[in-house]
């Protein structure tokens, strides 16, 4: 079988666009790798230091609190936490926690609804009240800490899963 000049050119420029989309999507691939593997090595030593570092408050600090005291009474009402809430919640959690927050950024990039669910897990609030203070439903927060899981770790997980994560940070 003879190819002509045009059957040969397009079939070099094939071979060539092929080659080039197979290294890209190699590199792609390995700027991937590199980055979870950052996370991971970020989460390691955020859960050594958890384990090391000597916390100046208690965890108890947290139940007497009067922004958690609030809480509760919020769950017990029904209602949802207001901004100023969730801002004197996050001051809380970092006092206790030494820099808790911007331990969670800088593994991934979250929205405020995501935040707001780890904010709740680390005060060990139980999924069904996340959702009444989120105004979210139950199946919401269920996906959000599943997918956070997933963001972070680059592999599927349960909602259990990130909700150890969390607490082990």
């Amino acid at each position: 079988m003879i190819l002509t000049n045009r059957e040969l050119f397009l079939l070099i420029i094939c071979t060539v666009f092929y080659i080039i989309l197979f290294i890209m999507v190699i590199q792609s691939n390995r700027h991937k790798i590199q980055l979870l593997q950052s996370r991971l090595d970020n989460i390691h030593a955020m859960q050594k230091m958890a384990v090391i570092e000597k916390r100046e408050h208690s965890v108890t600090d947290i139940f007497a609190a009067p922004v958690y005291l609030r809480i509760k009474q919020y769950l017990n009402e029904g209602k949802s936490m207001r901004d100023s809430d969730w801002h004197e919640l996050a001051e809380l959690v970092d006092t206790v926690y030494g820099g808790f927050s911007e331990k969670l950024y800088s593994l991934y990039n979250m929205s405020d609804q995501d935040y707001n669910v780890s904010l709740l897990i680390k005060v060990r609030i139980a999924p069904k009240d996340i959702a009444t203070l989120t105004a979210h439903s139950k199946e919401s927060v269920a996906s959000t800490r599943s997918r956070l899981y997933q963001k972070v770790f680059g592999k599927k997980g349960s909602t259990k899963d990130w909700d150890d994560f969390v607490l082990s940070i």
